[in-house]
């Protein structure tokens, strides 16, 4: 359970779920390297912003990120650092990308983002699991937990 974030002034939380997509929609995180090099620089912009990076997950050609303790930053200012360190980072632990992208830049101008509140590790693992699919597809989380309990139910019936 993500737990509410304490300073001296203030108490409460901020978590986000953050989709990045590289420009455009290359594969490139079918390369495993690639997906580790990416991974390894969120998690030194986030400490170096003093947020949480709760999580993360790829699809073939995006990006999840599950983050909180954003008291100090705008969700654009996080996007822009994460993004801006990340295919700096990228790119020189991997030069072989600049050949198969069409500029330089390694991710495209937009993102997408939600206000995710309180959440569990189990609700995180539903976004990422289930926003591989096609996005506009949506399932009820209620309806997905009751799905699971059932499974359950039944392997163990």
């Amino acid at each position: 359970m993500i737990e509410l974030v304490r300073s001296r002034h203030c108490v409460g939380e901020a978590n986000y779920h953050i989709q990045l997509t590289p420009k455009y929609r290359h594969g490139v995180f079918k390369d495993e390297a690639v997906k580790k090099a990416t991974v390894e620089s969120f998690r030194a912009t986030a400490e170096k912003l003093k947020i949480v990076l709760h999580g993360t997950g790829f699809g073939p050609d995006h990006a999840h990120l599950f983050i909180g303790a954003c008291k100090n930053w705008s969700v654009a200012q996080i996007v822009q650092r994460l993004k801006g360190v990340s295919a700096r980072q990228v790119r020189l632990a991997h030069p072989q990308l600049a050949q198969s992208h069409c500029s330089d830049a390694f991710w495209s101008a937009g993102y997408f983002y939600r206000s995710i509140g309180a959440t569990t590790t189990e609700a995180m693992d539903y976004y990422v699991n289930h926003s591989q699919s096609k996005h506009w597809v949506a399932l009820d989380y209620d309806e997905y937990k009751h799905q699971k309990e059932q499974t359950t139910l039944t392997k163990f019936n």
